[in-house]
């Protein structure tokens, strides 16, 4: 059973990219992808990309915090976690690169920051095809890993969890 945790900056920043992503899923697919491409998107698109952008950079400082701050030696049962963890995070950077080429390809990079006119439809653009499947597959992967999570911490009762903050050391 693993009994240490996480270096603070780590457990920092997971859990800021956890709330941001969630809430970057939660927003895109219930509220952006229903909204017809008007003047009222605008502003909430703004939001969306910027906050993408700050998504995939948390990632990459994860990625650099780890090098940085190795973590707590593996649990059994983590080798199967890291290629969830590796696929999340390469999932996570795909989706900002998807999300700024459609920007840029759409021309909504212009429109949201420069007064330019949002595309009829997103739809019609390859990156939002590769945006909205990639969105699907995050929320899986999402769904697995806490699952997992709460499987450690509530059936194997490794206590898993408090390495990354939460519960008793």
């Amino acid at each position: 059973m693993q009994t240490f945790r996480y270096a603070k900056p780590r457990i920092a920043i997971h859990w800021l990219a956890a709330v941001l992503i969630a809430f970057m899923l939660a927003t895109g697919s219930l509220v952006l992808a229903e909204l017809p491409n008007t003047l009222e998107k605008i502003g909430s698109l703004r939001i969306h990309m910027i906050l993408g952008g700050l998504a995939g950079l948390l990632v990459l400082i994860r990625i650099g915090l780890g090098r940085a701050y190795p973590a707590p030696a593996a649990a059994a049962s983590e080798k199967l976690a890291h290629a969830g963890h590796v696929l999340l995070n390469l999932v996570i950077l795909f989706m900002a690169i998807s999300g700024m080429l459609l920007a840029l390809q759409s021309g909504a990079l212009d429109a949201v920051f420069f007064g330019g006119v949002l595309p009829e439809d997103f739809k019609s653009f390859t990156p939002r095809k590769v945006h909205g499947l990639l969105s699907r597959v995050a929320m899986g992967l999402i769904a697995v890993h806490v699952l997992a999570a709460l499987y450690h911490q509530f059936i194997v009762r490794d206590r898993l969890l408090s390495r990354m903050g939460l519960g008793a050391r």
